[in-house]
């Protein structure tokens, strides 16, 4: 299993495709033409109404981290109204998406999470938690060129895997988990303090 740390440091800023925003890129496959990648993690920042950047072809998971609650007009589909306790939202990247926030402070945006995989080789699974008291049990993947992906949006959390090693994430990091060995697919996450809020994303090729 090989285990990679990322911070700050690591990640890239970049404007939105549509130039009407900020994405923070956590962790990226990349391919060349127009998008650029077939799997992408990121963070974005919304603070403004307005539309979503089209991406055909690419499947798309959306959740909130902070901030307030973004409605999401979505082409054909019932609105729909994220909070940091709805379960993250899927969509087809190529429908025409516009966005409504609904800060919690005037001036402070709200923060993002955003998965993205092109549908004809990759799939993917997003989840969030809050992280109290209890052990949360991961099963990561263990099949060729999947890959498992913890961002940890507050407090820290520990994770302790199938040989009893442990590593501690904190806010704003993230843990990035390849090579992941069958019958040792299993972690335990547990916040180090009160609470966490963590993502968890599992990456894999059809």
């Amino acid at each position: 299993m090989k285990l990679q740390a990322l911070g700050p440091a690591d990640f890239l800023k970049m404007p939105w495709k549509n130039g009407q925003g900020v994405t923070t890129e956590l962790a990226v496959a990349r391919r060349p033409g127009e998008d650029g990648f077939d799997w992408r993690i990121s963070t974005a920042t919304v603070a403004v109404p307005g539309p979503f950047s089209v991406f055909a072809g690419i499947d798309r998971s959306l959740a909130i981290v902070r901030g307030g609650t973004l409605t999401l007009n979505v082409e054909g589909l019932p609105d729909v109204t994220l909070t940091t306790r709805t379960a993250p939202y899927a969509f087809g990247g190529e429908l025409a998406v516009s966005s409504t926030p609904a800060l919690e402070a005037d001036g402070v945006p709200i923060d993002d999470f955003n998965v993205m995989t092109r549908r004809d080789g990759w799939q993917h699974a997003l989840t969030q938690h809050r992280l109290e008291g209890g052990a949360l049990t991961w099963t990561l993947p263990a099949t060729t060129d999947a890959l498992a992906f913890l961002y940890c949006a507050h407090g820290q959390v520990r994770v302790t895997f199938h040989d009893g090693q442990t590593l501690t994430v904190g806010a704003g990091n993230a843990l990035r988990i390849d090579d992941v060995d069958a019958g040792a697919n299993v972690c335990e996450l547990v916040a180090d303090a009160t609470s966490a809020d963590v993502f968890l994303t599992t990456l894999a090729r059809r």
